[in-house]
């Protein structure tokens, strides 16, 4: 026993010192826990995902480590908004007293964007915001990004009106019939109806309507609905349509225009039943190119299928440039802005990073991701 116990004890000595010249320098001991901080102005590479009702992280898509830098506490239906303005990060949430059931709450938290502390909360009266996987017209800006306006639905449809500098409900507006949000002239909000219109909202400064109008239909939701699923370029909003046309409406002016719209699909596809399809379904950039989500022998009920192809427009010619494949089918879609610009693809359980001319640079994994995303880059 003796012997075999001094044989054990000359391999374990053996093994250490093998290690030791293995690691001649060791890692230092880490702190723990270690708190560290992040820059005032985050980088262009860095992107916010929302989990939709899970977690929302903020990741460095333009890294292949170490890219996870933070995350926001998200519960049901969290939205999120992230300004240019100041050095604040806004999600609207809502929480139950009892987990899934008791009194609800609906707020706003306002987080430090170096800390990601909470610093702020503003509650939501009434129990009304509309609790949707998270997606476009939710929640916006408006007036410079002093106000954000809260999409609610019970099923009755209004807008919460809140002041985020003063950190204050100023009011709510009826938009009976109309759904979801969209940042329109100085001070203002569009709504699409259900009549095929579009309704607009001026504001003042204290948040009450201070004139509103209706255009004429110009959505069929019968035949070609439009996607609620848009992006801003150059001041005009870009709604794809079921069937593959794509409608700008021109948000820049408090006289809202609704522009002519134009064909996604080239005569040529049409045998190929080329549709839009996905979750977050278009990008723009600040060349004016749009990017779609596209998938071949499209039918009825496929509109949120994952995607195989990404379309590339350019908005002044109102042609496509462009076709990329996909390496793997993706839902929802994003584009970096600055240097070097990244395109942003949730692909299952994957976020591919690919460089606009459609090479797959990176993929990074999301862990524990069982729905929708919702992709925010930064500015």
């Amino acid at each position: 026993m003796a012997c075999f116990a001094a044989a054990a004890m000359g391999s374990c000595a053996a093994a250490a010192y093998a290690a030791a010249a293995d690691f001649p320098t060791p890692l230092p001991a880490e702190t723990i826990p270690k708190v560290e901080t992040l820059p005032a102005k985050y980088p262009t590479t860095w992107s916010f995902l929302n989990y939709a009702g899970d977690r929302i992280e903020l990741r460095n898509v333009g890294s292949d480590s170490r890219d996870v830098k933070g995350q926001l506490q998200a519960h049901d239906s969290a939205t999120l908004l992230v300004p240019d303005k100041r050095p604040e990060i806004y999600v609207a949430d809502t929480v139950w007293s009892r987990g899934a059931r008791g009194t609800r709450t609906d707020f706003i938290t306002v987080y430090d964007t170096q800390t990601l502390n909470p610093i702020g909360e503003i509650v939501l009266p009434g129990a009304k915001r509309a609790l949707i996987t998270a997606m476009e017209g939710l929640i916006a800006f408006t007036d410079d990004q002093r106000m954000a306006l809260v999409f609610n639905f019970t099923p009755a449809s209004s807008v919460t009106v809140v002041d985020l500098v003063k950190r204050q409900v100023l009011g709510e507006v009826q938009i009976p019939g109309c759904s979801l949000v969209y940042p329109s002239g100085s001070r203002g909000f569009s709504t699409l109806c259900s009549s095929g219109t579009l309704l607009n909202v001026r504001l003042d400064a204290n948040g009450a309507v201070a004139g509103r109008g209706e255009s004429k239909a110009f959505n069929p939701l019968d035949t070609d609905p439009l996607f609620t699923a848009s992006t801003l370029v150059g001041g005009v909003r870009y709604f794809p349509s079921l069937h593959g046309r794509i409608q700008p409406i021109d948000m820049r002016g408090d006289d809202v225009k609704i522009l002519p719209d134009w064909p996604l699909v080239p005569a040529a596809d049409e045998a190929g039943h080329w549709r839009p399809s996905g979750w977050q379904i278009v990008a723009g950039d600040e060349q004016k190119l749009l990017y779609v989500l596209m998938q071949p022998d499209a039918h009825e009920g496929t509109h949120k299928d994952p995607a195989t192809e990404v379309w590339v427009y350019n908005t002044a010619t109102k042609t496509r440039i462009k076709r990329l494949r996909l390496v793997r089918p993706g839902s929802s879609i994003a584009l970096t802005h600055g240097a070097p610009q990244l395109l942003l693809v949730q692909a299952g359980e994957r976020l591919d990073v690919y460089e606009p001319g459609g090479t797959l640079v990176r993929s990074l994994d999301l862990p524990g991701f069982h729905t929708r995303m919702q992709i925010e880059p930064l500015r």
